[in-house]
Order: C-alpha cells, then structure tokens, then sequence
C-alpha cells in the first residue's frame, strides 16, 4: 500500500508544479481590467484547472491498476514454475536415493558386460542369416534370370515363327496381288499390242491384195509385195513375244532375217525400177558419168584415184558396190542375230570382268557398222538415181524401209539403255531391265507397225505400175 502512494505522489508532483506555475502567472502582474471580468477569468482558470486534475488522476489510476494486473500474473506464473522445479528436484533425490540403495557400479559394470555380450552373439546371428539369405537371393536371382531367359528364348522363337508365318502370309498375298495386276496389265498389253497388229495386218493384206489385182508390171510389184510383207510380220512377231516371253529370241531371229532381206529387196526394187536387167541400169547410169563418185577403195586413200576405162565401168563398180554394201547386211544381220541369241541363252559373257570382254558388246559393234554400211550403199544409189526416179516417189520409200529398221534396232537399244538406268536387277522377271526393256519394244512395234503400213499404203500405191502412169507423171511436172 505504502509504494501505491508512493507512485502516486511522483505523477502528481508535475501537476502541482504546472498549478504553481499557473498560480504564479496569476500572481503576476496582468494589466489592469475591470473588477467583474477578473473575477470571471479567475473562475474559469479554476474550473479548467480542476477538469485537467480530474482527467490526470483518472489516467494514472488506469495505468496504475493495469501495472498491477500484470506484476500479479507474472508472479503467480514464477511460483508455479518454482513449484514444478522443486517438484522435479524430490522426484530426482528419491530415484538418486532408490537406485544408491539397490545397485553397485561393479553390478552396473557385469550387466554392461553381459548386454555387449549378448550384442555381441546377436550380431553374428545377424551376420550369419545375413548371409544366408543373401545366398538365397542370389540363387533364386539366379534361377529367375535363368527361367527368364528361357522364357524369353520361348517367346522369341514363337514370336518369330509367328512373324514368319504372317511374313509368309503377307508374302504370299503380295504375290498373288501382283500376280494378278501382272496378269490383268498382261492382258491389257496383249489386248492393245494385239488390236494394232490386227488392224496393221488388215491394212496391208488389203494393200497386198490390191497390188494383186492391180498386178500390171509383176517384175516390181513382187519386190513390193516383200516390202509390205514386213509390217504384218513384224507385228506378229512383236505380239507373240508379249504373249509367250520364252520364244522372244527365236522370234526376234526371225525378225532379222526378213529385215536383212527387206534391205536388199528394196534395193532390187529401185533396180528393176530402173530396167529389167542389170545391163540397162548400168546403161542408165553410164549417162550421168559426170556425177558418179568412185566407189570407195579400203586403200584408195593412199594410192590415189583409181583410173576407170569408161563409163560403164564406174557405173557397174559403183552399182556393185552398193550391192555389196547391202548384201553384207543380209549376211551379218542373220549372223550376229544367232550369236547374240546363243551367247544370252548360255550365259556366255555375263561373268566377265570389264564390259569389253563380253561378245555381246561386239556383235552389237559389228551390227552397227553392219546397218551404217547397208544405208550407205542404199543412200549412195538413191542419189545416184533420185532424178530417173523422181516421177515414183523413191524418197518417201526409202524413209518407209529406213523407219522400220530404226525403230527395231536403234530403238531397241535406247529402250536396252534406258531400263538398265532406271530399272534395278532382280531376280523377278517383271523387273529384269532385260525383260522390262524387250517388252517395251515389243509393244512399241505393234503400235508402231500399224503406222507404217497406213504409211506403206501411201508410199507404195498400185496407180504408179499401171500402163501410161510414168508418162503421164513426168509430163505432170513438166
């Protein structure tokens, strides 16, 4: 109670200096006013005075019982404390007193010892069941990485048959579809290659048989007829080796032969339209000695010209050159034709080690020389007889003859070159660049042959052997 008062007389002892300050104010002299207004401020600095007292003492009061609140509950909180720890500390004394009663260090000392002993075997029991059952493990890791393996062996071999039977399946379904695309474009390519040579054949036997009925000069005329024998022979030919591939060679032989004899039957032709015998187209050729080159010599070049008696010398030299040119085909033709045919038929060549060690790269060297050969001794007579011949038309002709053997063999070696670039080699005959390419010809020529007999039909018609046609034709240019 005394240190309550005490408080409050420490907060008060500012009021009362502040109210003897204002006292003191007032003690001092003010100017001098009238009597009612001094007495009137007096009583309200008093008043004032009073209020702030009130309003100072109720704040320390609140502030004094807030203090006292707190220092109450922090001291009871202390002795609670204090009483827990004393409690502890008796709690503590009667185990210390209790366990110095009943147990010795040497007692503690043995049940130690007996503790780490017993740690002891525990731990090598551990041990050895450690061991044991790692020992386990890996026997049983090692009976189920074995199972596994067998398992996995099992199921691969019965995956992998199963991957063959569906391969086989699969397999066997590409090659039944393929067979049938391969068999319905078959027939359509036989259709189509066949609808040409039937109307190539139809035209010229009609064309033939028109000759026939028109067969007024039949010492030309026949040699026509050899001439327009070759689309429809031709076109047969080309059909049958889409149609029956393994007879391709056999009719390919035969088409060499007639070609090799067509060369030479047209330059009979253009002979028996000059005269009916040798000796007149030589007469006839005499005539324009002027113009006639000497035939060429293997060693002309180095000895000079060569001195003709007359005439009719070079003429017969330069006529039989031209024969001899064309003749050397009819033999070479048929012959590189048949080793050709026998060297691929026996594989001859195909092992060897560089491309000029195979025949059939020369045979194919002497074919060409063979073909520049024959349509230089045909080009060489035309021109020597383009002006006797002009009222027949020879040119259109010639282009006829030279058309069907550039399409069967320059072509067929464009279309040989051609499938070998861009087709790959397997063992399938439908893509044997081999196979591919002589198919290809052989359609291009029935497609082809109709072609030339419409233009045989124009180039060869019957109206020029008639009576009178030569004469009037040279008059109609003049």
């Amino acid at each position: 109670g005394n240190w309550n008062w005490t408080i409050i007389h420490q907060h008060l002892t500012p009021i009362t200096n502040c109210t003897g300050a204002a006292e003191a104010m007032a003690t001092s002299p003010p100017p001098p006013l009238p009597p009612d207004a001094r007495q009137t401020t007096s009583l309200i600095c008093v008043r004032l005075t009073l209020v702030f007292l009130m309003a100072c003492l109720a704040a320390v009061s609140v502030y004094t019982t807030h203090a006292l609140t707190s220092l109450n509950t922090k001291l009871t909180n202390e002795r609670n404390e204090i009483n827990l720890l004393q409690q502890r500390v008796e709690n503590q004394q009667t185990t210390i007193s209790r366990f110095n009663s009943s147990i010795t260090n040497a007692d503690v000392e043995i049940e130690v010892a007996g503790l780490k002993k017993s740690l002891m075997g525990t731990e090598d029991e551990m041990r050895s069941e450690m061991q044991a059952m790692k020992t386990d493990i890996r026997d049983l890791v090692n009976r189920t990485v074995i199972e596994l393996d067998q398992t996995v062996t099992i199921a691969e071999a019965q995956i992998k048959a199963e991957v063959n039977l569906v391969k086989g399946d699969v397999d066997q379904y590409v090659r039944t579809t393929k067979d049938q695309f391969s068999t319905e474009n078959d027939f359509m390519k036989f259709q189509l290659a066949g609808t040409f040579t039937l109307l190539s054949g139809l035209i010229s036997m009609w064309h033939m048989t028109d000759h026939l009925r028109s067969f007024n000069n039949p010492f030309v005329q026949r040699k026509i007829l050899a001439i327009l024998w070759m689309s429809p022979l031709y076109g047969i030919t080309s059909w049958l080796s889409l149609v029956f591939p393994a007879y391709e060679g056999y009719l390919a032989i035969i088409k060499d032969f007639y070609e090799a004899y067509v060369i030479y039957q047209f330059l009979s032709f253009l002979i028996s339209v000059m005269g009916k015998d040798r000796d007149e187209v030589v007469e006839m050729l005499a005539k324009n000695s002027d113009h006639l080159e000497p035939p060429m010599r293997c060693c002309g070049w180095c000895r000079g010209k060569y001195p003709f008696g007359s005439p009719k010398i070079l003429a017969d030299d330069i006529l039989l050159q031209c024969q001899v040119f064309a003749m050397q085909f009819v033999f070479f033709k048929p012959v590189t034709a048949i080793a050709l045919f026998t060297c691929n038929k026996l594989g001859y060549g195909a092992d060897a080690s560089s491309f000029y060690l195979r025949p059939q790269l020369w045979l194919n060297i002497v074919q060409n020389i063979s073909v520049f050969t024959a349509f230089s001794g045909l080009l060489k007579f035309y021109h020597l007889v383009q002006d006797d011949l002009e009222w027949c038309k020879p040119f259109p002709k010639f282009l006829t003859i030279k058309g069907v053997v550039f399409m069967t063999f320059w072509q067929g070696l464009v279309i040989s070159f051609l499938a070998r670039a861009t087709v790959e080699t397997t063992k399938t005959a439908d893509q044997d660049p081999d196979i591919w390419g002589k198919q290809v010809q052989n359609l291009l020529i029935c497609l082809e042959m109709l072609l030339f007999s419409i233009a045989h039909f124009y180039c060869f018609p019957t109206e020029e052997w008639r009576d009178g046609y030569k004469d009037e034709a040279k008059e109609k240019k003049n």
